[in-house]
């Protein structure tokens, strides 16, 4: 007997389809982004709770170990910062070598030092108002409060600290060789130099920019006769050349104080022109804030002739003897102003730093001889002072002013029983023209004299005399020596050497 089974009824469909759960539809990835996403969310909404706890942070400062006494300080924010905000926290003072890197307090300082402030997109340049000592130690202190251009504030306290090198001394070498001029450095507290270029052609001249970083210098060249301004970094050795004098000589260069424009001289061959001899000199000028840097006379008007070029310490004003005027111009960059002051000498004087005087020798013509004498002229008034008379039994060359004005170095010879071959070094005071011995020894003639940045040191030339000497085998070359203002103590930095420069 066959068993019948009765089929079961068919199972009736959901009236709504049952959906997975909604992670269920993405993959492990999709759930990983997702799950970070909310920490990211939670992070925000936790900032925005609890406010800002990083605020505007520093990215770079310096200096940082040993600085240069003419150097600048600088701070590099994290973002555009209200300008207005920073200077007013920012304290840069003098502090005792054990102190550094700690909080200082107001009895603990050395000397508080003021300056102008300066900015760059996020950074600021802090540039003191006059040399930092050598061997000090400083430290420079950003207060919190100071706020950037979005809101965002400096939370907390930095401080760094920093001690300032001493100055050493670049000069040309060898001078007695048949071998090129070079530049070389000495460290006048232990008597180590360097050679720092090696043109095989040989240097011309050469100028130290004012934060002692850079070395501009004029490279002959022996092929063509030409010249060329170059730039040497002292930190990393790199040399860039500065001009393209094809037919040319460019020479002789000058930093204007706040290191962004060199000065120099240029003499044009025209070699190209047959009935057109050399030019005389002029002056032309490197812009350093473009890059390439560039360059282009410093005057429009091609009939202003000059040489020995000065700054004023602003670099509002220069000095040069214009050749064509037979006179010292003085250009005053403010109002495009000038004075002339008539002279027979040449010489192209000196400015002193502050651009209101100049000082520089005139000649007397006497039956029997040719002296010279200092006049110093008050730019404002034009009004001319002799420093000496005429009648005076003396021969004063060249006249140096002190940092702050209130005496000239002058290379004097005395023509009566004071007599001495070869020029010595007085300190001539402004206020009353008297004057006094600074370095004197008949054995030697004095040259070239330049104050380091303090003002507490002259670096001069020397030269032995050997007819005073007594000794006609001395070849008499040149020598660098220093002069301690202070104490009136020379010594002797570099045998056959010469054109000294200070290096900050």
């Amino acid at each position: 007997m066959t068993e019948q089974t009765t089929p079961s009824a068919p199972l009736n469909p959901p009236a709504h389809p049952v959906h997975a759960p909604f992670f269920s539809r993405f993959n492990r990835f999709d759930r990983f982004v997702g799950l970070i996403m909310l920490v990211l969310l939670g992070a925000i909404g936790l900032t925005i709770l609890l406010g800002d706890r990083v605020g505007v942070t520093l990215e770079r400062v310096g200096p940082l170990g040993t600085a240069r006494s003419t150097g600048t300080i600088t701070l590099q924010f994290s973002e555009t910062m209200n300008r207005d905000s920073v200077p007013q926290r920012l304290r840069v003072v003098q502090v005792a070598p054990e102190m550094a890197g700690q909080t200082v307090s107001d009895e603990a300082v050395l000397a508080t030092v003021t300056g102008n402030f300066t900015w760059n997109a996020h950074t600021l340049t802090f540039r003191p108002d006059a040399p930092l000592l050598p061997g000090a130690t400083y430290q420079v202190s950003l207060l919190p409060g100071a706020i950037s251009e979005s809101g965002r504030a400096v939370l907390s306290e930095y401080r760094f600290s920093f001690t300032v090198g001493r100055p050493r001394v670049a000069y040309l070498a060898p001078a007695s060789s048949t071998q090129p001029f070079n530049i070389w450095i000495t460290d006048p507290a232990n008597g180590e130099r360097e050679q720092v270029t090696f043109s095989p052609s040989g240097i011309y001249d050469f100028s130290v920019s004012p934060d002692g970083s850079q070395i501009a210098f004029a490279e002959k060249n022996s092929s063509t006769g030409t010249m060329d301004i170059k730039l040497l970094s002292l930190d990393s050795g790199q040399i860039e050349q500065l001009t393209n004098c094809l037919d040319a000589e460019c020479k002789t260069p000058v930093w204007r104080p706040d290191g962004q424009v060199i000065a120099y001289e240029r003499i044009d061959y025209n070699s190209d022109f047959a009935q057109v001899g050399v030019s005389p000199n002029r002056i032309w000028v490197i812009d350093l804030s473009t890059r390439p840097a560039t360059t282009r006379p410093m005057f429009s008007d091609s009939q202003i002739l000059g040489y020995g070029l000065d700054w004023s310490k602003d670099g509002q004003r220069v000095s040069f003897f214009d050749s064509s005027a037979f006179g010292i111009l003085i250009h005053d960059f403010r109002d495009g102003s000038s004075i002339l002051v008539p002279s027979q000498y040449g010489n192209p004087g000196r400015l002193s730093a502050d651009g209101t005087r100049i000082a520089y020798p005139e000649i007397v013509l006497t039956e029997n001889q040719a002296r010279s004498y200092i006049q110093v002229v008050d730019l404002a008034t034009q009004e001319q002072r002799p420093m000496t008379t005429p009648d005076d039994p003396a021969d004063d060359d060249n006249a140096v002013w002190s940092p702050d004005g209130s005496y000239l170095v002058v290379t004097r010879r005395y023509t009566d029983d004071r007599y001495t071959r070869g020029k010595q070094l007085y300190k001539m005071n402004i206020a009353d023209g008297s004057v006094e011995p600074l370095l004197v020894d008949p054995l030697y003639q004095n040259g070239f004299v330049m104050f380091d940045p303090t003002g507490t040191q002259l670096v001069v030339q020397r030269f032995p005399d050997p007819v005073a000497m007594g000794d006609p085998e001395n070849p008499g070359m040149p020598e660098i020596w220093i002069l301690d203002m202070v104490t009136r103590e020379a010594v002797k930095v570099a045998d056959d050497a010469f054109v000294p420069r200070w290096v900050p």
